[in-house]
């Protein structure tokens, strides 16, 4: 009973909300809609996803992206053209369309919600001190966020849970996001995603995390792995982004091309150490009398356009001040730089910068390596939390985890279950779960074959599981099943004492 009034009051929210704004009323007919679906949706999303946001939560950010970012939300029609060739372009191109807090979109409910995802973006939530790295990461980890929050609208309609692979934004985006939620949970990313401008640096909070949970040699490999594919993300949609990255790339390469002849390097450095000493030298003799501070004013004075006239001997003396500064900080660097264990870790980060910034050259099979070296790296951190899990239900919400990151889209033809690459490594971890439900009297035993189905089923209660085994032309078949849904059966190798034609719980 207390369910249907918070859901009949966050209706008239919504109404409310939506009569202070400049909507539609096909649009405010989409978004109840979408409110509906959710709600008949959310629960089965809540248990396959493992998540503790709760609907009420859910629908709350719904309503205060509208009330925050959306002004005025219209619809036309999918045969309707509009005058401006942009918005036309846009509109061809996602659906939809935002500029100002304004939206206009097709009527069509997930692209409408995606764009009032999208609206609610900060402009950039990593930290300046990333260079070019800010602006992809950020796209990536928003993205995944947008795509994440449709899930529950776009996969679940109250009885059954289908990913369709073409639906999603960007399979890449959100293959990152999911992962990254299942070892470091929402509450990281919800945080990170709610920054401004980078003003905290969610990138060095991540490492840390990593760090902690998983060990810094794991941590170090996941981020450099991240960073890579969010700059291959960016450079696909954005042409003068991809060229930044290839200008940085030559120019690194220029860099490490001047370390690895040491001897000349090493001789242009301490040549240019000494011509800056010399310079300071007579910039403090200069300020040390005031006979010379004065011909110098008057040097730099003459014969030069007003534009560029020193205006008093104060401003002079302030320039020179800041020139020695300048040259003091370039002997500093010298300095750090003629250590040669210092110089050895400038250059090797160079040679990191470079394999950082040549996947822009990557084509798509490096591509693909790419995202299973970053699963492959999960992985070996999913071991970890399988080590440490102890209590029966973490465990229970473990096996969900794995379950729901088998499933995960891995590219448009792919889930991770079908990526070969990671078959060992997957087996693995079936195996260290499998072993550890069973002493913790999570399942019974069950034959380790069917556990595999287990989790690949899109069945959405495992707890509800049971297993047959039957027998036809002498070979054996299992066929996994609840109350209400039977999966295909599929051939078993027989064990001893193999029960036949005995319907059997999978979880205890």
């Amino acid at each position: 009973m207390l369910e249907k009034f918070i859901k009949k009051d966050k209706n008239e929210e919504l109404e409310a909300i939506l009569d202070e704004k400049n909507v539609e009323e096909q649009a405010k007919n989409l978004l109840q809609g979408i409110l509906y679906k959710v709600e008949v949706s959310y629960k089965d999303y809540k248990r396959a996803k493992v998540t503790d946001r709760t609907e009420g939560e859910y629908v709350e950010e719904i309503l205060r992206n509208i009330q925050r970012k959306c002004n005025k939300i219209e619809t036309i029609k999918l045969s309707e053209k509009v005058d401006d060739n942009d918005i036309q372009a846009e509109l061809e191109k996602n659906k939809f369309y935002i500029k100002d807090n304004n939206i206009i979109s097709y009527p069509i409910e997930k692209k409408l919600l995606y764009a009032i995802e999208k609206n609610s973006n900060n402009n950039k939530i990593v930290n300046y001190k990333y260079g070019i790295l800010a602006k992809s990461l950020s796209n990536l980890i928003m993205t995944g966020k947008n795509i994440d929050r449709l899930e529950v609208f776009r996969d679940f309609n109250g009885w059954s849970w289908t990913t369709i692979k073409s639906e999603l934004e960007n399979i890449k985006a959100n293959l990152i996001y999911q992962t990254i939620r299942i070892l470091l949970d929402e509450e990281f990313l919800d945080g990170w995603n709610q920054d401004t401008d980078g003003i905290i640096d969610y990138v060095q909070i991540m490492k840390e995390e990593l760090t902690n949970r998983y060990g810094e040699i794991l941590s170090e490999q996941i981020l450099e792995k991240i960073e890579q594919i969010s700059i291959v993300n960016e450079i696909k949609e954005n042409e003068i982004y991809k060229n930044e990255v290839i200008d940085l790339l030559t120019e690194v390469n220029k860099k490490i091309e001047k370390f690895e002849n040491t001897k000349e390097n090493i001789q242009e450095i301490t040549e240019s150490k000494k011509q800056a000493s010399k310079e300071i030298k007579d910039i403090e003799k200069i300020l040390n009398q005031e006979s010379r501070i004065k011909q110098e004013y008057e040097r730099r004075n003459s014969g030069v356009d007003l534009k560029h006239k020193v205006f008093s001997i104060r401003v002079l003396k302030q320039q020179l001040n800041d020139r020695k500064q300048q040259l003091l900080n370039e002997i500093e660097e010298s300095n750090y730089l003629l250590n040669p264990s210092n110089y050895l870790y400038e250059k090797n980060e160079l040679i990191k910068q470079k394999e950082m910034f040549e996947v822009v050259n990557y084509k798509e099979e490096q591509i693909e390596n790419l995202l299973i070296e970053f699963e492959k790296l999960f992985l070996e951190c999913f071991y970890l939390q399988i080590d440490k899990v102890k209590e029966q239900e973490d465990i229970v919400k473990l096996i969900y985890k794995f379950r729901y990151f088998m499933l995960l889209p891995f590219n448009m033809k792919k889930s991770i279950k079908d990526v070969k690459e990671l078959n060992d490594l997957v087996i693995k971890a079936e195996k260290k779960l499998v072993k550890l439900a069973v002493e913790k009297k999570v399942i019974v035993n069950v034959p380790f074959e069917i556990m595999q189905h287990v989790f690949e089923t899109r069945i959405i209660i495992l707890e509800e599981l049971y297993y047959k085994i039957t027998t036809e032309f002498e070979k054996f078949f299992v066929q996994i099943f609840d109350e209400n849904i039977s999966e295909e059966k599929f051939e078993i190798m027989p064990k001893e004492k193999t029960k036949i034609n005995k319907k059997i719980k999978i979880f205890i």
